[in-house]
């Protein structure tokens, strides 16, 4: 295989492995890298798929998912977006990650331009180029406060785009498209007869005030959308590598081609006891959603007091994107230094598009008390290069 330069170390992963050294040599870390809630799985959901385990659900299921799964992940999109799909819409995938590459191995041709809204979650770029390694990938930077910039985005488009990949609410910005941000991207992709790709994976955690519009609510653009999703970030599943894809019929067909070649099946026994959070209500997510909001107002207002960073408070899911250009260093320098001097592990923002070099992602999915403890040790840290 080709490795275009696109298909490079995820950052996110290097430096959490560098914490990860240097915790076990005994040294403090505030882990405040990888992304993933910090609540368990619920109860209801272990309870189900040790029950489908051990009732020998562990052979091999339909290639493009269990029936009940996708019947109920169908009837939930429908309910949410007054839509008409049917299980044979869905397909499900040991991850989300596989949902957005097989969609783009799906549609994607030699020479096809896609459009990313930079900064992008790490690894689009990558998957891009392992889908279709001639595919021309134009960035479309969002501005300064993190919205779209409609003049930049219609130069975009071009007779050879093929699909807009855009994830919303956003990882690293928190951002959140608007409605009026959803239906200018549906109204260009139908005008450039576009797919669009919706990773929505973090819908469920929008802080109060703002709402999450999806664009499965916009039925010109159903025969050419397809929307990722899952549960890793909603109900703390990030282990269970379980995702899907829902949305145009033909694509959704290609998908289940390449996972019939490449994965066979999804696990069968967590596909069975993912039918349960279908069948209970999801009382645990107001609450956390409530706890990072409560988090993320606390660590913008003092991280905002300091005088060497600066951010746009996010609007959803549980990053923060922190301005660094003050420091007149790269984010890769800034977050080894970081590292070094305060054991705090944070994210390059080069990992998320070249125009973000003087940005750096942390995490909120930690306690409050962790978030104290990094706000001080932020305040007494200096670059000194």
């Amino acid at each position: 295989m080709h490795f275009e330069k696109e298909v490079g170390e995820s950052l996110t992963y290097k430096f959490a492995q560098a914490a990860g050294e240097m915790r076990a040599q005994g040294k403090e870390i505030i882990s405040l890298g990888l992304g993933e809630p910090d609540f368990k799985t619920p109860g209801y959901v272990v309870d189900a798929t040790m029950k489908a385990l051990q009732e020998g659900f562990t052979h091999y299921s339909a290639t493009q998912g269990w029936p009940e799964l996708r019947k109920l992940i169908a009837e939930d999109c429908n309910k949410s977006y007054g839509s008409d799909y049917t299980m044979n819409d869905v397909i499900v995938t040991p991850g989300i990650k596989a949902a957005v590459y097989f969609s783009l191995a799906a549609i994607l041709e030699p020479n096809d331009e896609i459009i990313l809204i930079s900064p992008y979650y790490v690894s689009y770029p990558a998957m891009v180029k392992l889908a279709e390694p001639t595919a021309k990938i134009v960035n479309v930077t969002l501005s300064k406060n993190f919205t779209l910039d409609v003049e930049k985005l219609k130069a975009a488009f071009s007779p050879k785009t093929k699909a807009i990949l855009i994830n919303t609410p956003n990882n690293p910005t928190g951002m959140v498209l608007s409605k009026d941000e959803v239906e200018l991207v549906v109204k260009l992709a139908v005008e450039n007869s576009a797919y669009i790709i919706s990773d929505e994976v973090y819908e469920k955690l929008v802080y109060s005030g703002f709402k999450h519009t999806s664009f499965g609510l916009y039925s010109e653009i159903k025969d050419k959308l397809i929307i990722c999703n899952g549960f890793s970030k909603s109900h703390a599943m990030t282990g269970w590598r379980l995702g899907y894809a829902i949305g145009a019929h033909d694509v959704i067909a290609k998908m289940n081609k390449l996972q019939q070649h490449i994965n066979t099946n999804t696990c069968t026994f967590v596909q069975v006891g993912a039918c349960s959070i279908y069948k209970n209500e999801p009382d645990h997510i107001k609450p956390y959603v409530e706890e990072l909001e409560k988090r993320i107002n606390y660590f913008d207002a003092e991280l905002n007091k300091l005088d060497y960073i600066s951010g746009v408070k996010p609007k959803g899911g549980f990053f923060y994107f922190i301005d660094i250009s003050a420091t007149g260093v790269d984010s890769n320098t800034f977050c080894a230094d970081l590292l070094k001097k305060t054991g705090i592990a944070s994210t390059p923002g080069i990992a998320f598009g070249p125009e973000w070099d003087n940005y750096v992602r942390f995490s909120i999915a930690v306690p409050m008390a962790t978030l104290e403890r990094a706000v001080k040790l932020l305040k007494e840290y200096r670059y000194e290069g």
